[in-house]
């Protein structure tokens, strides 16, 4: 890596945009090694996630099925390298260099989100994700150099006024993230589907049901036959609102079986219309 390579990356674009239109400052095919890495399709918005281990992809599908965030930025960088290394020695840290150069890393976060909180004001929030183990099993120099680097990281959130947090991979709950992996091939449907009609019938005719004592296939089977909607179609729908959040369960209890009862309740907001929220081109 030399300068001359950051600036032009630079000017590509890369690290800004919003939405559609952001572009990580490391992609996939930037990483030469045998780590793990994916380009995920968004669901959330239209473009091409690019998440360099399971860890990242695991807490991402997490963050798409949030409905309060409204932008997820990956591997977003710490512009400029100069303010990372004033940081860097403020806190008696090295900062990190390019392996065989001279050249100051570009230091980047994991997820750069956006969100609206309860009060209606929109909001960024930066996350780092690891594995414990990369914290715990590796010798003493490597953790502490691991440490200093996502105190760089803080640092400069913190300067910022944007919460930073790091989120251990151990700590999501398995049942939920192979929950959501299942729930998220329904996030986008046929809008022949969702419509205010159907979304209503399926919510009326789950209110008469304790779904908890009956299977799901059997539950979605009666269903198809009441409100006139082939079963392929139902349990699409019924999925679809699941990630959406029209309807709600316990994510991290137990996986979703159509051979077993499913407990599920209407969620308060479940027809409730989302104003949209406009995002500013830069954070």
């Amino acid at each position: 890596m030399t300068q001359q390579k950051i600036d032009k990356r630079i000017k590509s674009g890369r690290g800004t945009g919003v939405r559609e239109s952001y572009q990580p400052w490391i992609k996939v095919w930037d990483i030469k090694s045998k780590g793990v890495s994916h380009l995920v399709p968004g669901v959330k918005y239209q473009r091409t996630h690019h998440l360099l281990s399971n860890a990242e992809r695991d807490y991402h599908t997490i963050l798409e099925q949030d409905s309060s965030i409204i932008d997820i930025r990956e591997q977003f960088p710490l512009f400029t390298q100069a303010e990372s290394q004033a940081i860097a020695s403020s806190l008696n840290f090295p900062h990190p260099m390019y392996p065989g150069t001279r050249v100051p890393v570009v230091m980047t976060t994991d997820f750069l989100i956006t969100f609206v909180d309860p009060a209606g004001e929109v909001r960024l929030a930066a996350r780092s994700v690891k594995y414990r183990k990369e914290l715990e099993e590796a010798d003493l120099g490597v953790q502490n150099r691991i440490a200093e680097k996502l105190a760089i990281e803080e640092r400069y959130w913190a300067i910022r006024k944007v919460e930073w947090k790091l989120v251990l991979h151990e700590n999501l709950s398995p049942n939920r993230i192979a929950n959501l992996g299942i729930l998220r091939t329904y996030a986008i449907i046929h809008p022949s589907l969702p419509t205010e009609k159907n979304i209503s019938n399926l919510l009326d005719f789950i209110t008469k049901y304790k779904t908890d004592q009956i299977p799901l296939r059997v539950l979605l089977e009666k269903a198809s036959r009441e409100i006139f909607i082939d079963y392929m179609g139902v349990k699409r729908l019924f999925h679809h609102l699941l990630w959406v959040g029209g309807l709600e369960m316990d994510l991290s209890s137990r996986m979703i079986s159509l051979s077993e009862p499913l407990c599920v309740w209407i969620s308060q907001s479940s027809l409730a219309v989302p104003t949209p929220i406009e995002v500013t081109r830069h954070a």
